[in-house]
């Protein structure tokens, strides 16, 4: 596939699905929502055990990650330490170190975050 080719194939996508009208919302009437009523509220009794499970997942990730983010602010620390105090360089560097570290280990967990509802990754 040439450059040409895919760069019309975008174009003519774009404007297809550009242009086309949007779905009009319609309310359900309230026969259905009377008879489904019931149905959801089983639904819910029964996932309301899996939902709580995945949202403290989500909240021990969020916190592991809210840790990691704290040290993100080593990175500036270390930086001064390095500029200000040169003979204490190797704890300046130490801390840019760690602040990087607790920045690709923030990147991380916040990407695992949709798979902690699953339970993976906790």
């Amino acid at each position: 596939m040439t450059r040409r080719f895919l760069l019309i194939l975008t174009i003519v996508l774009i404007g297809t699905f550009y242009f086309t009208p949007q779905p009009k919302a319609e309310a359900f009437d309230p026969v259905t929502l009377a008879i489904l009523t019931p149905l959801a509220i089983q639904g819910a009794k029964i996932l309301a055990p899996y939902v709580i499970r995945g949202l403290k997942n989500v909240a021990l990730v969020g916190l592991r990650s809210g840790k990691y983010f704290i040290k993100i602010f080593l990175i500036p620390f270390g930086l001064l330490e390095c500029i200000i105090t040169p003979w204490r360089i190797s704890t300046g560097i130490s801390h840019l170190g760690q602040g990087f570290l607790g920045l690709f280990c923030f990147a991380g967990n916040i990407c695992l975050i949709p798979f902690a509802i699953f339970g993976i990754g906790v």
